[in-house]
């Protein structure tokens, strides 16, 4: 990985900037030719089989090396007096491209922030400048980008009145410019923008994937899967740790486990099961040559053959891919809602009216090795099953009998003993 991008380093060094004789003409030429050989790279790399994260994070640092080089290539284009007088100003990259996460044909998101202090100082000139010098050359090579010009206290506003906006700056990653500035910017979202809007933010979230659970069918395995939307795809485990965040101030599953959120084996089914499917978005969108996240049948054997399922037999490498892929979805689908009632994301499920709650409390009777606590299942030993296959059946018997829901970690522990590893 690290020589990959290191690659994509050098050969920006080497190609973007332009001879002393050249034009603008051969300027964008040379800008063409090294996304058309950059992008040409990543595609032997993803096609060689390199994971899906591996591709996505590559594809953002070539926008970067770009981006950086069109920065300053318009700064020292600026009069003297202008450079020396120049603002404090950042390029800030935000949303799926501030999480390095780019599949072939992702948004390309980004903000030019500054301190607040432009129009007072009045050198809009200067920003107008590196603006065009920026946003033009992009445009003429054909790419499409979302920009936007904000101050601080104006990516606060934004982020008080929308919860995706909101969702997309805590994602904000520095490209290029004033690293004081960034850092001020994202010391002020949070302690405006995070700190006091947990609650909210949360109850927001869990709504909004409701909403989108049930329009995707409330199933890990539809026949013509929304890889970034359905239940278990791509925003099934995003909205986990955007929660999280929130929550807990965390920004990763290895964060999470440190915390002994997630256990080791979770943290690594959901890791696989997310590269997985960044790896298979990729792919559709080379199928397609644009952004797609169904995965339609008519897809699904090119992509299939496409990512290494190589039977001789159609049905077979389609029956291969969809399974694994079904695989995938599942885990993000069923472990992020254990770790939703886990970390006290959303509320447990009510256990049934009874006045055992009002007499005295009393240790809770192990029958079989479970213990039925406040509506729920708990495991008395993660032994449980090791000890006692036959458990996985009797677990079941007893949560129909006593009208009662599995814990979450018991849930885990089941899913653990069915697929192992």
């Amino acid at each position: 990985m690290e020589d990959l991008l290191k690659k994509i380093e050098e050969d920006a060094k080497e190609r973007l900037p332009l001879p002393p004789t050249g034009d603008a003409a051969e300027q964008l030429a040379r800008y063409k030719a090294f996304l058309k050989v950059e992008t040409h790279r990543l595609k032997i790399e993803h096609r060689g089989g390199a994971g899906g994260r591996e591709i996505c994070q590559a594809r953002a640092t070539i926008l970067d090396a770009l981006l950086r080089h069109l920065w300053e290539s318009a700064r020292t284009s600026l009069s003297a007096q202008a450079q020396k007088e120049f603002p404090p100003l950042a390029l800030v990259a935000i949303g799926g491209y501030g999480r390095a996460e780019l599949n072939p044909h992702s948004d390309i998101d980004f903000m030019f922030l500054h301190d607040g202090q432009i129009a007072a100082n009045k050198p809009l000139p200067y920003l107008s400048k590196l603006i065009d010098g920026v946003l033009y050359p992009l445009w003429d090579i054909g790419l499409k980008v979302g920009h936007a010009v904000r101050s601080i206290d104006d990516c606060v506003k934004v982020a008080n009145t929308d919860m995706q906006s909101k969702t997309s700056l805590i994602e904000a990653r520095l490209i290029v410019g004033d690293e004081a500035l960034f850092k001020k910017f994202q010391k002020t979202l949070v302690a405006k923008c995070v700190v006091g809007f947990e609650d909210k933010y949360i109850a927001l979230r869990l709504e909004d994937q409701a909403t989108r659970r049930t329009k995707y069918g409330n199933s890990a395995c539809m026949q013509e899967p929304n890889i970034k939307n359905g239940c278990g795809g791509l925003r099934d485990f995003q909205n986990l740790l955007w929660m999280t965040f929130f929550k807990y101030h965390t920004r990763s599953l290895a964060e999470l486990e440190q915390q002994e959120f997630v256990s080791k084996t979770e943290r690594k089914q959901l890791e696989d099961a997310y590269d997985f499917l960044l790896r298979t978005r990729t792919e559709l969108h080379y199928d397609v040559d644009r952004a797609m996240d169904v995965l339609g049948k008519n897809l699904q054997p090119a992509i299939a053959l496409a990512l290494g399922y190589g039977d001789r037999s159609p049905s077979k490498r389609i029956e291969k891919f969809m399974r694994d892929l079904y695989m995938h979805m599942r885990n993000i689908f069923l472990i992020t809602r254990t770790l939703e009632q886990r970390m006290a994301l959303v509320a447990p499920a009510p256990g049934r009216l009874s006045l055992r709650r009002y007499l005295p409390r009393r240790e809770h009777e192990i029958v079989d090795g479970f213990k039925f606590i406040n509506g729920e299942i708990h495991a008395a030993s993660n032994r449980i099953f090791r000890d006692s296959p036959r458990r996985l059946m009797r677990v079941f018997l007893y949560a129909q009998q006593r009208h009662l829901t599995l814990h979450p970690d018991l849930a885990q522990l089941i899913r653990n003993q069915i697929s192992p590893g």
